[in-house]
């Protein structure tokens, strides 16, 4: 019997934490060619020109050329973390200076891209792949002490829910992974130092997750409910603690906006 074909992983964000975490298990599971792409640096001065469509685009073309022209999975991880401080007053008459949207840039902007470009590339391949993106569990509940990221967090979960059910319709499935605190260098080590140490998610628990949405292998949460591949379409899944959750959408507030919202998956209103 001829060899099963190699499949192609891209990882945005893969040279260190959860990104390296996941290229690390898919190199252990075997049968993964893996391109990591990394932003340029931490401080993400120049990481949205990084993460920008034509930067995707010559990176995620040569992997899907190198691999046999197919692109099985990507895991568009990268991100940073808010630096500046929102709440800070200031006493000029002028007014305050801007705010400072970098982890808007890097985390909607160049997530966004690369789910554009990845799609589209996985849609050549012969076998229609899967999609994570790292959101985060600010997704769902505030980190008070960063808005701007929290804003960012809860942009890419909406975003992930609008496409899946036109990507659905091309056999392609996108997933959410909602993490809690998973101590990487996007905290620095004098912060995660003071936090209990029961709050941590281990990066192997990451890993567990995203290749079970890589391979589309049923993921069983810490309450004993499946979600089969069939029915993985469109899930946002927390990783926290030791415990997976597969968190459900908001209900609708009532009828109207039930229908509304359904509507707009027509295109209507």
């Amino acid at each position: 019997m001829p060899a099963e074909p190699e499949r192609v992983a891209i990882i945005t964000g893969g040279a260190g934490g959860m990104g390296l975490a996941v290229a690390q298990a898919l190199d252990a599971r075997g049968g993964w060619k893996i391109n990591l792409i990394d932003i340029k640096d931490e401080e993400g001065k120049r990481a949205a020109d990084s993460l920008s469509n034509a930067t995707y685009l010559a990176a995620f073309k040569s992997a899907f050329v190198a691999g046999n022209n197919r692109l099985d999975f990507l895991f568009a991880n990268a991100g940073i973390m808010e630096t500046s401080n929102f709440y800070e007053k200031h006493d000029s008459i002028d007014g305050p200076p801007p705010p400072n949207f970098i982890a808007l840039e890097v985390n909607v902007k160049g997530c966004i891209n690369a789910v554009h470009v990845g799609r589209h590339y996985i849609d050549l391949s012969p076998e229609k792949g899967s999609i994570v993106v790292n959101a985060s569990c600010s997704s769902f509940w505030p980190t008070y002490f960063v808005p701007v990221y929290t804003a960012s967090k809860f942009g890419i979960l909406g975003f992930m829910r609008c496409v899946a059910h036109y990507y659905k319709q091309d056999g392609i499935r996108i997933n959410a992974l909602c993490p809690g605190a998973v101590r990487t260098s996007l905290i620095p080590d004098r912060a995660w130092d003071q936090a209990p140490a029961d709050i941590f998610t281990p990066p192997e628990l990451i890993s567990e997750v995203v290749l079970k949405l890589a391979e589309g292998v049923e993921i069983v949460n810490c309450n004993g409910n499946k979600a089969t591949s069939d029915e993985l379409y469109g899930k946002a899944i927390v990783d926290n603690g030791k415990n997976i959750h597969i968190q459900p959408e908001p209900a609708y507030c009532d009828d109207i906006m039930e229908r509304t919202m359904e509507n707009s998956r027509r295109g209507e209103m």
